[in-house]
């Protein structure tokens, strides 16, 4: 597959990131299903030591079959608490002190659980073509942060010993400088445009973060590239993570398509209220369904609407619009941004897709080469 060629009405952006509050993102990887993860606790304690503002964090595992997982350490973490106290809620509500404690444990079982194995954008088939392309019994992380000298980044991982490790500081203009190599990190060169992946390199997944002049242009975009069902999303080659717009006084909002509030606090409303209506029918019968079904379908779907928010809010969001504070040259006011992640190298018929009037792009390959993957800019 070739790389992308600028589009009509698009703006390529710059080489150079700009120093002072740079979105940095380090991508490591390591021999060992566990060593990403564990590398994961020490680089946050000396990353922020440093000065350096972490905004999310994504580890994968790669068994010695290879097949591949991936979790999102801070989501699995608030998807337990935020689980643990909506159900403790209803409990409390439900049968006082004692069961508010039992629901409150099953809720962050539950929450933990279902946070680690699905709270990504991956589908089965991505797992299985990066676990194909990595070495086997091995785990790789990736680490997005805001940084004065994005290369103090990833020589921070030296200690950790990485088989690889890359990372590309992206600038006000959206260029970004690609380095690699922990303990001497050098310059790698862009991508042309037009160019092709080398000789022995594969990119099994490429991010995208794409730039508009209007506030409401990104999220306009996001809603015309949605899949309209689930056999069209199974099959679409890009799917998008944030929506992030800042209005004319220069504040900034997120949503999240996916995983946010609207997402969840949708399938919380239906999968709760049919949770309702059929505890009603069970517990009295034709006749007690048909007086209370209602009532108590309409109760529990309004407290799974409260839960399914609160969740998107706290624990399915990627990143909050606090939390970008200091990319704020990223995002000036009355413009939007939208950041996806693609299936592969990236075609210039797929980002066409995405591109409006003045828009301009940065592309991340994640390039597989010996020994695990590193950045390269497109």
């Amino acid at each position: 597959m070739s790389d992308v060629a600028q589009g009509p009405g698009e703006t390529r952006a710059g080489t150079g990131a700009k120093h002072g509050g740079a979105l940095g993102v380090l991508l490591g990887c390591f021999g060992g299903t566990k060593a990403a993860g564990k590398a994961r606790r020490g680089l946050d304690a000396q990353l922020k030591a440093q000065g350096a503002a972490l905004l999310d964090s994504v580890v994968v595992q790669v068994s010695a079959k290879h097949k591949a997982s991936v979790y999102d350490p801070r989501r699995v973490v608030q998807g337990t608490l935020t689980a643990a106290l909506t159900w403790g809620l209803f409990g409390l509500v439900a049968g006082g002190l004692k069961s508010l404690a039992i629901w409150a444990i099953l809720g962050a079982v539950c929450g933990g659980l279902w946070a680690y194995y699905t709270e990504h954008l991956l589908r089965k088939d991505e797992l299985a073509r990066i676990g194909a392309r990595l070495p086997a019994s091995s785990s790789a992380l990736v680490i997005f942060a805001e940084s004065s000298d994005p290369r103090s980044l990833l020589k921070a991982t030296a200690a950790h010993a990485p088989a690889t490790a890359s990372v590309a500081a992206v600038g006000d203009d959206l260029g970004a400088r690609v380095f690699a190599g922990a303990t001497d990190p050098i310059e790698v060169s862009r991508s042309p445009g037009g160019g092709v992946i080398p000789p022995g390199q594969t990119a099994p997944t490429s991010m995208i973060m794409l730039r508009y002049p209007g506030t409401g242009t990104a999220k306009q975009i996001a809603a015309k590239a949605a899949p309209t069902s689930k056999k069209a999303a199974a099959a679409s080659p890009v799917q998008v993570e944030l929506v992030i717009w800042a209005d004319p006084g220069g504040r900034r909002h997120v949503a999240d398509p996916s995983q946010g509030v609207k997402a969840w606090a949708k399938a919380d409303l239906v999968s709760w209220g049919l949770f309702g209506l059929a505890g009603a029918f069970g517990g009295g019968g034709v006749h007690s369904f048909v007086s209370d079904a209602v009532v108590t379908g309409i109760g529990w779907a309004v407290f799974g609407l409260v839960a399914g928010a609160l969740y998107g809010l706290w624990a399915g969001r990627a990143v909050s619009a606090r939390r970008l504070k200091g990319l704020g040259g990223l995002l000036a006011p009355g413009s939007s941004m939208l950041v996806a992640w693609a299936d592969g190298p990236v075609s210039a018929n797929t980002i066409d897709t995405f591109t409006a009037p003045g828009s301009q792009r940065l592309i991340l390959r994640f390039n597989a080469i010996e020994g695990g993957a590193v950045l390269e800019a497109a």
